[in-house]
C-alpha cells in the first residue's frame, strides 16, 4: 500500500476542511440523544459516536502512516516517532479529561455523585470505564459517556506501536485485521446472547470501527470515482446517518445489530469529505457556527452530561428566585452552558497546552547514528 511516498516533514499536516463541522454534527447527535430521553433519539447518539470514531481513525492512521514513512526515509527513529505521537495525543486529550475527573474527586468528598463510587473513579483514571461497566454490569451515571474515550485511548496504545514498528505497507493489512476481528467479536457475542453492555462496550468492536476510519485515511491517495465523492453523494451519506436512526433503526437494540453498516457509512462520509474539499456540503460544514463548535467539540462532549438545567434552577432558588419555564427550554440552555464552558476551556486551558506540545515536537527528531 503506497502511503504519502513524497518527501515530507512530520509537521506537514494540512487541515482537512469540513472535519470540524462534522465533529459539530457528531456532538449534536450525541447531545440530542442524551438530553431527549425518548427512545426515538437514542440511536442518534450511536451515529454520533461512529462519526467520532471514523474521524479519529482516519486522522490518527494518517499521522502514524506519515511518521512510519519518515522513519523508513531516515528522517526520525521509531521511538522518537512514537514519543512524539503520544506527547501530542496526551496534550490533546489528557488535560481536560483529568481536570474533570480531578474536580469530581475533590467534590465527591462533600457530595455524592451517582456512578462515581467504588472502583469507578480508578477505572476512569485508567481510561477503563468500558471495562468497568462490562465487568460490574452497572453504568456509571452521568459518567457513562467516558466509555468512548476509554476505547479510543486503548486503541491508541495498541495501534500506534503496531503501525510504527511494522513496514508502512503493512498498515492497510493491520486495519483490515482490526475490522475483521471487530466483526467476528460482535457476531460471536451476539450469538452467545450476552448483554447489550458487553457487546456495545467491548474494546475489539470499537477498535474495528476506528480501523474503518483508518482504512479510509489510507485510501485517500487512491483515485476514486467522481460520483462517489460528489456533493449529492456526501449529502446522501450524511442524511442516511441522520434519518436512519430516527426511523428504521430507532430501536437501540436493532441499531446495534446494524452498527457495522452505520460505521461503514460514517467512514465513507469522512472519505468523501477528505477527497472532495470543494463540494457544497463541505462549504456548509465550513460555516462559522459549525466550524467553531467542532473545534471545541471534545470539551463539549466531556462536559455536556454534567450540565443540567435542574441544577441551575436549584442554585437560583437558593437566592430566593423562582420562575416558571416551559419544558422545552432546558435543553437549549444546557447546550449554551456546555458550549460556554467548552469555549473557556479551549481558549485558556486546552489550546495553550496543545501549542506547547506542538512547539516541543515541531522539529523532526534527530536520526540515530
Amino acid at each position: 500500500m503506497r502511503v504519502e511516498l513524497r518527501p515530507i516533514r512530520l509537521d506537514d499536516e494540512r487541515r482537512i476542511r469540513g472535519f470540524d463541522g462534522l465533529r459539530a454534527i457528531a456532538f449534536i447527535f450525541v447531545f440530542i440523544s442524551h438530553k431527549f430521553h425518548q427512545g426515538t433519539y437514542g440511536s442518534l447518539g450511536g451515529d454520533g459516536v461512529m462519526l467520532f470514531f471514523a474521524l479519529s481513525g482516519l486522522l490518527i492512521t494518517r499521522i502514524l502512516a506519515r511518521t512510519r514513512v519518515a522513519i523508513e526515509a531516515g528522517e526520525t527513529t521509531t521511538l522518537a516517532g512514537l514519543g512524539r505521537f503520544y506527547l501530542r495525543r496526551s496534550a490533546r486529550i489528557f488535560p481536560i479529561y483529568y481536570a474533570t475527573i480531578g474536580f469530581f474527586l475533590i467534590a465527591s468528598l462533600f457530595v455524592h455523585f451517582d456512578g462515581f463510587e467504588g472502583g469507578a473513579p480508578l477505572a476512569m483514571l485508567l481510561y477503563a470505564t468500558n471495562i468497568y461497566v462490562i465487568t460490574t454490569g452497572h453504568w456509571v451515571g452521568h459518567f457513562n459517556h467516558f466509555w468512548t474515550l476509554a476505547i479510543e485511548e486503548q486503541f491508541y496504545l495498541l495501534f500506534a506501536p503496531l503501525l510504527l514498528f511494522t513496514p508502512s505497507k503493512a498498515a492497510r493489512h493491520i486495519c483490515v485485521a482490526f475490522v475483521v476481528l471487530g466483526l467476528v467479536t460482535q457476531a460471536s457475542l451476539e450469538w452467545a446472547g450476552v448483554s447489550a453492555k458487553v457487546v456495545g462496550l467491548n474494546p475489539m468492536t470499537g477498535f474495528g470501527y476506528l480501523a474503518l476510519g483508518g482504512l479510509a485515511g489510507l485510501n485517500l491517495d487512491r483515485r476514486v470515482p467522481g460520483w462517489l465523492v460528489s456533493t449529492p453523494a456526501q449529502t446522501a451519506a450524511a442524511l442516511a446517518l441522520l434519518i436512519v436512526p430516527l426511523t428504521v433503526l430507532k430501536d437501540e437494540i436493532v441499531w446495534r445489530i446494524y452498527a457495522p453498516a452505520i460505521a461503514v457509512t460514517a467512514a465513507l462520509l469522512v472519505l468523501q469529505i477528505a477527497e472532495n474539499q470543494a463540494s457544497r456540503f463541505v462549504a456548509f460544514l465550513e460555516t462559522r457556527p459549525l466550524r467553531s463548535l467542532g473545534r471545541i467539540s471534545y470539551g463539549c462532549y466531556i462536559f455536556h452530561e454534567f450540565v443540567h438545567f435542574y441544577d441551575m434552577e436549584a442554585v437560583v432558588r437558593k437566592f430566593g428566585i423562582t420562575f416558571a419555564t416551559p419544558d422545552w427550554i432546558s435543553a437549549p440552555i444546557e447546550l449554551v452552558a456546555t458550549v460556554g464552558l467548552a469555549t473557556v476551556s479551549w481558549r485558556f486551558f486546552e489550546r495553550p497546552i496543545m501549542a506547547w506540545a506542538h512547539q516541543v515536537t515541531q522539529k523532526v527528531a534527530p536520526v540515530a547514528a
